[in-house]
């Protein structure tokens, strides 16, 4: 059905020039019996993301914490859309969490230049490092067409990797020195390192056990 409204989109012979700018996300709208609407949050998303980066580097902090706050809402919507409503796809599933991790490292990476007092390389070489870790496995695991599902730890390292970054834009830009700030900051930041650390460790540990069964389930079918 979606295809059929797709071709019909595209023989249509007038708007021509605000068609094709509509295009891709007319797309998105329409793929796969309009599963496509959190497809299009998470392109929303991406764009956002670009966008909070070029804030983020004029040092614009409480606009890019609003650009932040509202990515931050999308991400939520097209998962609720997507498990309530079942208006899941591939597309989502491997884009969704790309288009986070790329959010919240660069966010770390960028916000270091301003928050060096509070916020150790470290932890951001940490944070970094394991989306990255992960992201590789995630899509090795798609690609062998194994599916992990999110944990609850995966959640709350969510959860505290966005509370920390929207405690560094606020710091830098009204409370930078201010004591009762930077004791939030410093929980905020030393929670969000245990918990990406832990919720890395776990995803690991059941990656590695899920690979060695599907790897062994698949030599025994080969018999």
């Amino acid at each position: 059905m979606s295809q059929i409204v797709w071709s019909n989109y595209l023989q249509a012979n007038r708007w021509w020039g605000i068609k094709l700018l509509l295009a891709p996300l007319y797309y998105l709208l329409v793929l796969e019996n309009y599963a496509g609407l959190p497809n299009l949050l998470t392109v929303l998303r991406f764009f956002m993301g670009i966008l909070f980066f070029f804030i983020l580097s004029h040092s614009l902090f409480d606009l890019a914490l609003i650009v932040l706050v509202i990515a931050t809402a999308t991400d939520y919507f097209d998962g609720y859309l997507a498990r309530k409503r079942g208006l899941t796809s591939d597309f989502g599933r491997i884009a969704d969490p790309l288009v986070d991790k790329i959010i919240i490292c660069g966010g770390f990476i960028v916000l270091i230049l301003y928050t060096q007092t509070v916020m150790a390389t470290w932890m951001v070489v940490l944070i970094v490092v394991r989306e990255v870790v992960i992201g590789v496995l995630r899509g090795y695991a798609e690609f062998r067409g194994i599916k992990f599902p999110g944990s609850t730890a995966g959640k709350w390292k969510m959860v505290g990797q966005c509370a920390s970054l929207c405690s560094l834009l606020l710091y830098a830009g009204h409370f930078n020195g201010v004591l009762w700030a930077r004791l939030w900051v410093d929980f905020a930041l030393w929670f969000t390192v245990i918990i990406t650390a832990y919720s890395g460790l776990l995803y690991l540990y059941g990656a590695v056990l899920t690979l060695r069964n599907h790897t062994g389930h698949a030599a025994t079918d080969n018999r």
